[in-house]
This record gives C-alpha cells, sequence and structure tokens, in this order.
C-alpha cells in the first residue's frame, strides 16, 4: 500500500432489492411531492375508458394507502368532475405536458393542488403538490388588500398601523412617482435593507432594471382604471441578489388635501420559484432516468435471451441481473441532487451482495472516486458478471482462492479528465478442476471487452490466467471529485 491510501473495510449489506418497475421508487421517493405513473386502460376501438396506477412514491402512498394496479376511475371519480381525467387523456394522445390549479373536494381530499402531467409511455407520470396553505396565505392577501381600501385612511390610522406591524406579507405605501411613504418590517426583509433605508428609496431604486417599466404601467393602470393591479417581479437587494415578489398595486381612496397613494401588498415568491425549479429538475430527472433504465434492462433481457437455453435459465439470468441493477437504483435514490455514485460504494455492495468470504477480499484504493451517472449502470452490470464469475468458478468459489481490486484515480487522463483504472485479480484458482470445459468468461467477458468500450469509451483487458481471471477496466469519471482523502 503506497503511503497516503488507507484500506477500505468490506461491509455487509442486504443482497435482495426488489426488482422489474419497483427500480424506479427510490428515485420517486426523493421528492415531497406526490408523484404517481398511471398506464392507459384502452377498449376494443383503442379509445382511453380508464387509467391503471403503475408506480406511486412514499407520499402519495401516505395518502392513497398501496393502490398499484387499481383504476383510476373506481378509486378517484372525482377526477372526471374536475377535468383531470380529460387532462390524463391529453397528454397520452398529443404528448403535450400540462400543468394546473385544482380544487379537488372528493373522496379523501378537500385542499388546492398544483398538478403537472407529462406522457410517460402509453400514459402519464403526474406530481402534485399541495398548495392549501398558500391558497389560503393569497385568500388573506386578498382579503387584507380590500379591507385596507374600504378603510378611511384618516379614520382608521391606528387600524392601518396595526396591520402594518402584524401582517405576513410585505406592506407598503406609495406615492404616485412610486417613493415609499410607509412600510413594514416583513417588507425591510424582502428588500434586505433597514426600514430608514427603504424610505430614502423608491421603486425605481430597488426593481431590476427589467422590471421597472411593467412595475410603473401597474401603478398607471391602478391610477386609471380605479382596479387592482398584479405582477411578479424581481428586487434587488444591497448584495446583489435577485429576490422574486407578487405586489398587487390597490389605488387608496382619496382624502382632502392629499395626493393619490397606493397600497401595495408584497408577497415572497423565493421559496416557491425554488420548489417550482426542483420539480422541473425531479420530472426530468424521473424521465431520464427512466429512459436510461428501460435501456439497461433491455439489454439485459436480450443478453439473458441468447444466454439461456430455457426458460427457466432465463428466469434465473435475468431476475440475478436486474437486482444487481436495483442495488445501483439504492444508491442512487440516497444521494443529494448533485452527488454521485463513487467506485468503493458501488463494489462493496456487490461482493456483499454475493456474499462472499471476507477475508479472502483484498480492496485497496482511494475513497471518494465520483462515478458519471451516464455509466454507473453498466459498470455495476460488468462488476456483478466478474464476481458471479468469481464465487462459480473462481477465488470466491474455491478455498484457496484470494481475489485483489485495486483501483487508482488518473487527474489528468486521456483528453484531460479525470479517469479511474481498475485491476480485478484472482489467484489461488484451480482452472482445470473449476472450469474443466474451458469456460471462458461468456456474456461477462463479452460486456467487458466489447460494450463497456463503446458505450463508457473504456480501456479493457481479461485474461484467464494460470490462477483466475486477471481483468483491467480504465475509464473516465465524474469530472467533480469527492473531498475524501486517498
Amino acid at each position: 500500500m503506497r503511503e497516503g491510501e488507507e484500506e477500505v473495510p468490506m461491509g455487509k449489506r442486504d443482497p435482495r432489492m426488489p426488482v422489474s418497475h419497483d427500480l424506479l421508487q427510490a428515485t420517486m421517493d426523493a421528492s415531497t411531492d406526490m408523484i404517481q405513473v398511471f398506464e392507459a386502460i384502452r377498449d376494443d376501438a383503442g379509445r382511453i375508458v380508464d387509467f391503471r396506477w403503475v408506480l406511486n412514491n412514499h407520499r402519495s402512498e401516505s395518502l392513497y394507502g398501496e393502490v398499484r394496479g387499481q383504476s383510476l376511475l373506481e378509486r378517484n371519480p372525482g377526477v372526471v368532475v374536475e377535468g383531470i381525467f380529460d387532462s390524463f387523456c391529453r397528454v397520452t394522445e398529443t404528448g403535450i405536458a400540462e400543468q394546473k390549479e385544482h380544487h379537488y373536494v372528493h373522496e379523501q381530499f378537500d385542499g388546492w393542488f398544483y398538478q403537472t402531467v407529462v406522457k410517460l409511455g402509453d400514459g402519464v407520470a403526474t406530481t402534485t403538490r399541495d398548495i392549501t396553505e398558500w391558497k389560503t396565505s393569497q385568500a388573506e392577501v386578498i382579503r387584507l388588500r380590500e379591507e385596507m381600501v374600504r378603510i378611511k385612511l384618516a379614520d382608521s390610522e391606528s387600524q392601518l398601523a396595526a396591520i402594518f406591524a402584524t401582517a405576513p406579507v410585505g406592506l407598503s405605501v406609495v406615492a404616485p412617482d412610486g417613493r415609499f411613504l410607509r412600510v413594514n418590517d416583513e417588507l425591510c426583509r424582502i428588500f434586505g435593507r433597514s426600514r430608514d433605508e427603504v424610505l430614502a428609496s423608491g421603486v425605481a431604486d430597488l426593481t431590476h432594471a427589467d422590471d421597472l417599466a411593467p412595475s410603473l404601467d401597474a401603478l398607471a393602470r391602478a391610477a386609471e382604471t380605479g382596479t387592482p393591479s398584479t405582477l411578479d417581479k424581481r428586487y434587488r437587494r444591497p448584495d446583489g441578489e435577485l429576490v422574486w415578489a407578487n405586489s398587487t398595486i390597490s389605488l387608496l381612496p382619496d382624502m382632502p388635501g392629499q395626493a393619490k397613494r397606493f397600497l401595495v401588498v408584497t408577497s415572497d415568491l423565493t421559496e416557491r420559484r425554488k420548489a417550482d425549479a426542483l420539480q422541473r429538475v425531479l420530472i426530468a430527472e424521473l424521465q431520464h432516468r427512466t429512459s436510461n433504465l428501460m435501456g439497461v434492462v433491455r439489454s439485459i433481457a436480450n443478453d439473458s435471451v441468447r444466454a439461456s437455453s430455457d426458460l427457466a435459465g432465463f428466469h434465473a439470468q435475468f431476475n440475478d441481473r436486474l437486482e444487481a441493477l436495483s442495488r445501483v437504483q439504492s444508491l442512487l435514490s440516497r444521494l443529494s441532487e448533485h452527488d454521485r455514485v463513487s467506485f468503493d460504494d458501488l463494489i462493496h455492495g456487490e461482493l456483499a451482495a454475493m456474499g462472499g468470504d471476507a477475508e479472502r477480499v483484498t480492496l485497496h484504493g482511494p475513497v471518494g472516486v465520483r462515478l458519471r451517472s451516464s455509466t454507473v449502470h453498466t459498470l455495476a452490470i460488468a462488476l456483478h458478471e466478474l464476481a458471479t464469475n468469481a464465487v462459480k468458478y473462481g477465488a470466491l468459489g474455491q478455498p484457496g482462492g484470494r481475489l485483489s481490486i485495486r483501483w487508482t484515480l488518473e487527474p489528468d487522463g486521456l483528453g484531460d479528465k479525470p479517469w479511474v483504472h481498475i485491476d480485478w485479480r484472482e489467484t489461488g484458482v484451480d482452472m482445470l478442476a473449476s472450469n474443466p470445459d474451458g469456460h471462458g468468461g461468456g456474456q461477462g467477458r463479452e460486456l467487458i471487452e466489447q460494450a463497456l468500450p463503446y458505450q463508457l469509451g473504456a480501456r479493457t483487458t481479461y485474461e484467464l490466467g494460470p490462477e483466475g481471471v486477471h481483468c483491467t477496466i480504465a475509464m473516465p469519471v465524474s469530472t467533480s471529485m469527492g473531498s475524501s482523502a486517498i
């Protein structure tokens, strides 16, 4: 072992993981929104007559229970009344995504929901957020606005002061030229400025340049029509940070001897916009991972068919490989948004799942070598084939066999990108006893020698030496490497 490197300990992990469509469950459970996948049910003429639940995340199951395989219309007939069923049909047939708020008061629900529907296969994937609290807040904003407009400013100064002090939204009184005449604490927080700084400023001083014209137009419309104007806009804080807010501008009643004034109710949209952005990322990631997984599963199925002589053999081999894929998905589900699966986590999980004797396995290499998301599934299947071969024919299947897995990180590899170099070496294997018919590695060898170079741009070797298999794999890894020491 080189100085600075440490031996990576073997850890035991549960080798049994769900297979088939449950491979997507971990990805969906990363969201606090309800994420559901439905497949269309069609009649003999090809018309959609219902939808069937295929997948649910943990949030959905907490509200619905176990509903996979059940009819949407039987379980939730209210979707017809609210137009949700028609939306599902349109998206399935046209492929055009739809987003809409629904006030759903059917079955076990009574609230407001914001639902995004996208096409997925012959059906849809939906993401549903409970916005009841937000709608209640908006209703309160409207109530405050209407209440304050009705109040005669001269007769209600004390009431106005109390509302300004306790309102959960930003409140201000603004002159026709955009000067702030009165502000509350919440508005100062949104602006990131003190009360004195805000009162010494105007709308033009704090508004993003691109949003200034719409803001002045909204003031002019409210003055001309006497009806409230609403717009989403950006304010600039002292440190340059932009904050999104929704502003509703209402004309205050005229008072003798006073110029026109406006009441502006401002709601901070920062968290809502972050949540919307996260929702879009989750939907895109779900679609991307679904596409990748389907491609890998299709490849596994085709390889298993070619290697099997009967249905029982195909079933055993196909399920074995799907379990390896499921272990990778479990690793992915525990990652944060921008994290990556590391090589040591991947090899630990595969060896633990195979149930090999840890005393006969040596792992040596840096911790935290982060793999590209696009390569991790294919590499996992290659490692699974090597481990399976070692258990059946090689170092993990014979009492005297030993397995050494070493890897190194080359920060500036081919193309000035980081590469990982993996060395899989078996020793102490009686090749004649384990392989009397001259077994040559089969699909595992074909995957390593042909698929990895073609799909991942890897450089590989595979040799059946006198004491067992010696395989090397060199491939590019993520450019955002972890901070763990080697």
